[in-house]
């Protein structure tokens, strides 16, 4: 299957601004070294006026990935005429998200342990006990059975889409776009009218967003699929972007609209930058679960070799952490995603 290097890069720079959001971590309250309290200006963050935008609503790269994960495995799935069985799916999600998942769930959990022993506190969360790294290594730390954010808290949002893959697989066969449609708004009436804020056993509000953004990108492959002019793609999504700063239901208009909008530049990406952009995409997924214990050693290197903590305001800092992250994302998937992969649905699939 062929990938789509608009999407690629779109995944990335979903990746991006995630990145940017959590830089907040490296002050206080979540690093106790620091004096800084980034709750009493969040401008104080290295090349603010230029990343402004990331700073203050990076996390909605979070819901940008739940509309691709959407478009994306109806891309693949949806057009097969043999359509995968429960089994095969299961493999396939579990040999791509659970070795790097299981490995950086034991590297914050080592490094918590440290930073107990060695300081008398936690870092950036500090619920790190044996009930919640239970809920982690089964990868249900974000289904709403969980006090508060632990250990590897970026998790969450992968564990809520388990929830949303098995759905989809299990009505893959029902793949009419009536189907998908009904879905989709059943999905969306459900979050406006919020009827399950008073059930507390999972998180219903979170699962159905996850859904409704899920859904939106299905419906964005249908789109593609029927109306296969770009110009049509762009109009789209310049429209639904348009909607989504002067009517309801924001987020779900912004993320497939700006997911359209990318669309609509695939024709014009040629073959250098499509592999740029490729490995990119490639990065996205190790960007997301290592940064997050990377930040945590950063900060107890830096309070232990005694260094200033005002260098989490410098810009160098900053570029510094970025490229780090990225060369671990990149090492991650080159010797360690990729294989296990393989070697997993190899084992499993027999």
């Amino acid at each position: 299957m062929n990938r789509i290097s608009s999407v690629e890069l779109l995944r990335f720079i979903s990746s991006f601004m995630i990145l940017i959001w959590h830089y907040q971590h490296f002050f206080y309250p979540y690093n106790k070294f620091s004096s800084i309290n980034i709750f009493d200006d969040i401008k104080v963050q290295p090349l603010f006026n230029n990343l402004s935008i990331f700073y203050e609503y990076g996390d909605l790269g979070v819901q940008i990935f739940f509309t691709i994960s959407g478009f994306v495995f109806s891309y693949i799935y949806l057009q097969r005429s043999d359509k995968p069985l429960l089994k095969e799916f299961a493999v396939n999600r579990f040999a791509r998200l659970y070795p790097l998942h299981f490995v950086t769930l034991i590297v914050v959990l080592l490094a918590q342990i440290y930073s107990m022993n060695k300081f008398g506190n936690y870092q950036i969360y500090s619920v790190n006990d044996t009930y919640h790294f239970i809920l982690n290594l089964f990868f249900i730390s974000g289904w709403g059975f969980e006090k508060t954010s632990s250990f590897n808290g970026p998790i969450w949002s992968v564990s809520i889409e388990l929830i949303i893959y098995v759905f989809f697989i299990i009505n893959i066969r029902r793949n009419k776009f009536y189907h998908i449609f009904i879905i989709f708004i059943t999905f969306l009436i459900l979050r406006k009218a919020n009827i399950l804020d008073q059930i507390n056993l999972l998180n219903f509000n979170l699962i159905i967003d996850c859904g409704t953004l899920f859904y939106s990108g299905v419906l964005i492959n249908f789109f593609i699929d029927k109306y296969k002019n770009n110009k049509i793609h762009l109009i789209a999504g310049i429209f639904l972007i348009f909607l989504s700063f002067i009517g309801n239901f924001k987020t779900f208009l912004f993320c497939p609209g700006l997911l359209l909008l990318f669309l609509s530049f695939e024709k014009y990406i040629n073959n250098y930058l499509k592999k740029i952009f490729n490995i990119l995409g490639n990065l996205t997924y190790g960007m997301y679960l290592c940064h997050f214990p990377l930040q945590i050693i950063c900060i107890m290197l830096i309070y232990n070799f005694d260094i200033d903590a005002k260098i989490y305001l410098n810009v160098k800092f900053l570029l510094s952490y970025l490229i780090l992250v990225s060369f671990v994302a990149l090492i991650s998937f080159i010797f360690f995603e990729k294989k296990f992969n393989i070697l997993i649905r190899k084992k499993l699939l027999k």
